[in-house]
C-alpha cells in the first residue's frame, strides 16, 4: 500500500470515529436532559477513547505526509498539498473525504453547542434555586430597644392569593 491509500484509509477510519463521536453526542443530549448523570459519565469516557483515536489517526497521517514530503521532495504540511502529487482519482477521493469529514465535524460542533447550552441552562436554573432557598432561610432578625428579637415570616414565593 503506497502513501496516499493509506491516507485515504485513515481518512476513511477518521470519519467513521466522528460518526460515532457525533452518536455519542446526540445520546449525552438526550442524558442531560434526563439528568442522568451515570449515563453522561459513561458517554464522557468513551467520548475521551474516540478523542484518542482521532489523536492517534491524526498523527499517523501527518507521518505518512512528512514521509511522502521527503520521498517527493516537496513541503506537504496538509491535505491541500497532495492536489499536484496525487493522481485525479485519488484527488477525488480525497477531496470528497474531506467534505464529509468538514460536514460530519459541523453537525457535531452543533450537537456540543446543544448540550453546552443544555447544561448552561440546568446550572442557571441550579443557581436560581439556590438563591431562592438560601434567601428563605436568612435571618431577618430585627431588635428591639429591650433586647428582644423579633422574626419576620418570609413566604418561599411572593404571591398574593
Amino acid at each position: 500500500m503506497n502513501y496516499v491509500e493509506r491516507i485515504i484509509e485513515l481518512l476513511e477510519e477518521e470519519y467513521k470515529v466522528f460518526e460515532r463521536v457525533l452518536n455519542l453526542s446526540n445520546e449525552k443530549t438526550k442524558y442531560i436532559v434526563e439528568n442522568n448523570l451515570s449515563g453522561i459519565i459513561e458517554i464522557l469516557n468513551q467520548e475521551k477513547k474516540e478523542a484518542e483515536t482521532i489523536s492517534k489517526l491524526e498523527g499517523e497521517r501527518q507521518k505518512i505526509l512528512d514521509a511522502l514530503a521527503k520521498e517527493k521532495n516537496k513541503a506537504i504540511s496538509n491535505l491541500n498539498d497532495l492536489a499536484f502529487i496525487v493522481t485525479p482519482d485519488e484527488w477525488q477521493k480525497i477531496n470528497d473525504l474531506k467534505e464529509k469529514l468538514g460536514e460530519i465535524i459541523f453537525k457535531f460542533k452543533k450537537a456540543n453547542d446543544l448540550n453546552a447550552s443544555l447544561v448552561s441552562s440546568a446550572l442557571e436554573y441550579i443557581d436560581f434555586m439556590t438563591n431562592v432557598i438560601s434567601s428563605y432561610f436568612s435571618d431577618t432578625t430585627t431588635y428591639q430597644k429591650d433586647g428582644q428579637g423579633s422574626y419576620q415570616k418570609k413566604n418561599l414565593f411572593d404571591v398574593k392569593l
